[in-house]
């Protein structure tokens, strides 16, 4: 099937592409609640890794880690009472306090490796 030159299919002539949206239109926060934190913990909790993933989960949040700064965490950078982050996209080094859950979460996980 031919089609005649200058046929318009729903192009919009805005003179350029479209713009994205800012986040703020889209969607109100940017960041998960304690209570979404702990939803998501609880569900994590229930696969085969269960405990590390929820530990993992809580870590990320309390400690605002990026994801490849999680997944890069080692023992040697946990001393249980600092947590040496190593960060990423032109971040600096940074040392954090383990206190509480964290704590808890932590030592459970290191007692399966001992």
């Amino acid at each position: 099937m031919l089609v005649a030159p200058g046929t318009n299919f729903g192009a919009v002539d805005s003179g350029g592409p479209p713009r994205k949206r800012k986040n703020a239109e889209v969607r109100a926060r940017e960041h998960l609640t304690e209570a979404e934190v702990e939803k998501l913990m609880k569900t994590a909790a229930g696969n085969r890794h269960g405990h590390r993933d929820a530990t993992m989960i809580l870590v990320a949040y309390r400690h605002g880690l990026r994801a490849s700064e999680l997944t890069d965490l080692r023992w040697d950078l946990v001393d249980f009472s600092t947590l040496h982050v190593r960060r990423v996209k032109q971040g600096s080094p940074s040392t954090h306090p383990i206190i509480g859950d964290d704590l808890v979460s932590l030592s459970q996980i290191a007692a399966v490796f001992a």
